[in-house]
């Protein structure tokens, strides 16, 4: 990409995604990362348990984040997967 540009990384919070965000950000790439929420049937169940299989993975998407100092944004996709 040209200086200019922004490449948009989706971050999991799991190694594959962490690592090649860390390469793009060390190699002078301006990256903006993005976590996508979709809560499938089973994870519903969980939340209404008030457990939240989504919070660790957000957090360490948050930690890379924050390390390389790039953003993160989540997006949700929750209701466009309900009318799926």
């Amino acid at each position: 990409p040209r200086a200019s540009e922004e490449v948009a990384v989706l971050l999991s919070g799991g190694v594959d995604s962490s690592v090649a965000l860390r390469l793009l950000h060390d190699a002078g790439v301006r990256c903006r990362a993005f976590y996508l929420r979709i809560w499938l049937e089973d994870e519903q169940a969980h939340a209404s348990r008030g457990e939240c299989p989504w919070e660790e993975d957000w957090a360490c998407a948050s930690a890379v984040c924050e390390q390389a100092g790039v953003p993160l944004e989540a997006v949700s996709l929750q209701a466009s997967q309900r009318a799926a």
